[in-house]
């Protein structure tokens, strides 16, 4: 055969889905074809097929290097969008429509690769720009119908998908979209039929029966929910993000099976540093640090990645007192890989908690604060590395409780009687969205229970009036705050918010939060609905505390300031503020709903 004509043939094949017979054909040919562009293309294609990602990328290469095609820089994009390399992959979507300007796929995948960076608001721009010019075309409806859930506009969503289902009605991508805004928007018995009818048409998509499991889980259907996940993990096995939802809905539920998916995926995949990760925080915040630590030095053994590995080693031990051999551990790992900044962060923390060298954590902090500074989580450590070191004037501007810690009381809306009907008719509709049996591990609470999914995405009247009280008195607050561009929270405040994440909290006899900050806020807030008599004449029971670290240490620092409860107010204070509560002693539940913001 002459080479066009291998290509041809070469071409057929890969068009009726078979991968391996295109590379036999193409194969013999590779010295008469090594300077023809559409060889190397076409062998790209058939190594992607089967999966062989980095002769998929040199072959692709080798066919840009003898001719720049637009369509052949996409497809290498698109290799790397199966990578998990979204920043990659933009570059060379920007590559191909240099050449090409008008060159569709280019510009749909260019669009979906900012959704995989979580650049919403610029794939929603980039969406509407190609619907312009193309306004019937599907797949770009459906990623700005995506763009806009992410961006919490669920009702123009659900439009968006609910006209791709008009002309497609089978679109498993466009039910799965329907099935998700509607249990955003807490329409759970909507969002499980979409979803079932999605997993129908879908069979093998572990994203569809992720997202039927989550909506089944919502609506009390515990069984199903589970089997939901189950078929998820077998489509999925090694999904560490599938396995984290997994079990902590088993773990709220009191499942036995709480925690087998990951040792039953470690069996298969012992070397699997995520898996051994996880499991290991889970064990360890259920109290068994001895096996946490056993998990991890097993996935070391089998050859696991060891900067990953020794960094959770170390957070394992000082977990346990064990404080000397954290901080060999996470010395080690920073020799490993002294600029990983996971590492850096875990040896500073490390530092602190041994009692050694507070003057090393506190530079390291404010290394990882000059890349990071919005990072809640590295302001909790460095305010806690200015008090170990002894450095009050910066940390007393940093967590300033007097200014920056505000108590407010909502006004009830006009239609109830007084704060009390108000407060009662909002216990009564959060009250039936508590249907799991304990707390989730992973969060704060300890004794009670947390609500599922965001609350305050939930349409419902009930939530609707609590959201507007509460943004009255949030807007005061931000209003009431100085204007200051050196400060981490102050220099953020546009004088507009929105609401990042909610949920509500029951806590039951001797229920308390642990010491924790909010890595995903910029301010946090707790609306107190239900407080126990106790909380107003015992010394601090139930009272909101700040300034305790949520590490142990040997030389442990205390809380410096509390504010005790009212039922109807909130407390406001910066998310990177460490703060629990004093135990319970009663068995009186205590109701209160939590909240980040966002500026806007």
């Amino acid at each position: 055969m002459t080479v066009q004509e291998t290509l041809q043939q070469a071409a057929q094949k890969l068009q009726e889905g078979k991968p391996e017979q295109a590379l036999a054909v193409l194969d013999p040919c590779r010295d008469a074809g090594s300077q023809v562009a559409d060889f190397w293309q076409l062998l790209a294609l058939a190594h992607k097929g089967l999966g062989a990602s980095a002769e998929a990328e040199a072959a692709f290469l080798a066919s840009i290097a003898i001719d720049p095609q637009p369509h052949v820089i996409t497809n290498l994009a698109n290799l790397y969008r199966s990578l998990n390399q979204a920043e990659a992959a933009m570059e060379h979507y920007d590559q191909a429509l240099a050449l090409a300007p008008d060159h569709l796929p280019a510009q749909i995948n260019r669009a979906r690769a900012m959704l995989d960076l979580n650049r919403y608001t610029e794939a929603r721009l980039a969406f509407q720009a190609i619907l312009q010019a193309h306004p019937e075309h599907r797949n770009a409806t459906l990623g700005l119908a995506q763009s806009l859930q992410q961006l919490g506009e669920q009702e123009q969503a659900l439009g968006l998908f609910q006209s791709v289902l008009d002309a497609a009605p089978n679109n498993t991508v466009a039910l799965n979209g329907m099935g998700i805004s509607l249990k955003t928007l807490g329409y759970i018995d909507d969002a499980v039929i979409y979803l079932q009818t999605g997993a129908q048409h879908a069979p093998g998509s572990p994203e569809v029966y992720t997202n039927l499991a989550s909506a089944l889980a919502q609506a009390d259907r515990e069984d199903e929910a589970v089997a939901a996940y189950g078929r998820a993990l077998e489509l999925s096995p090694f999904d560490i993000d599938l396995h984290n939802w997994f079990n902590g809905y088993l773990g709220v539920i009191a499942h036995p099976q709480y925690l087998e998916s990951y040792r039953s995926a470690l069996e298969q995949q012992p070397d699997n540093e995520r898996l051994a990760t996880a499991l290991a925080r889970k064990l360890l915040l259920n109290g068994h640090g001895t096996e946490a630590q056993s998990v991890l030095e097993a996935a070391r053994s089998a050859g696991g990645d060891r900067v990953s590995l020794e960094t959770e080693l170390s957070h394992v031990y000082r977990e346990q007192g064990l404080f000397s051999e954290a901080l060999m551990t996470a010395r080690s790992a920073k020799t490993l890989a002294p600029e990983v900044p996971d590492v850096q962060r875990e040896l500073a923390t490390a530092l602190m908690a041994a009692g050694e060298s507070y003057g090393e954590a506190l530079q390291l902090l404010e290394s990882l604060l000059q890349s990071y500074p919005e990072d809640q989580g590295l302001w909790a450590l460095f305010a806690t590395a200015l008090r170990y070191t002894d450095n009050p004037e910066r940390y007393d501007r940093l967590v300033d409780y007097d200014r920056l810690v505000q108590v407010r009381t909502v006004t009830a809306p006009d239609n109830f009687e007084n704060l009390g009907a108000f407060l009662a008719h909002l216990q009564g509709a959060l009250d039936v969205l508590h249907t799991t049996q304990r707390h989730p591990v992973e969060q704060s609470a300890v004794n009670g229970t947390q609500t599922l999914d965001d609350l305050f995405s939930r349409r419902h009247d009930s939530i609707d009036l609590l959201k507007q009280a509460l943004e009255i008195q949030l807007n005061s607050v931000l209003e009431a705050f100085p204007k200051n561009d050196e400060h981490p929270l102050l220099r953020r405040n546009t004088g507009a918010l929105r609401f990042s994440d909610s949920w509500s909290i029951r806590l039951r006899n001797k229920g308390f939060h642990k010491n924790h900050f909010h890595s995903q806020g910029w301010l946090s807030s707790a609306f107190y609905l239900r407080v126990p008599d106790s909380i107003n004449y015992s010394a601090a029971e139930g009272w909101i505390k700040f300034g305790e670290p949520g590490f142990k240490a040997r030389e442990a620092l205390s809380a410096e300031y509390w504010i005790r409860p009212r039922e109807g107010a909130l407390v406001v204070f910066p998310s990177y503020l460490w703060h629990g509560t004093e135990p319970l002693a009663q068995t009186r539940e205590r109701m209160s709903v939590g909240y980040d913001i966002l500026p806007r």
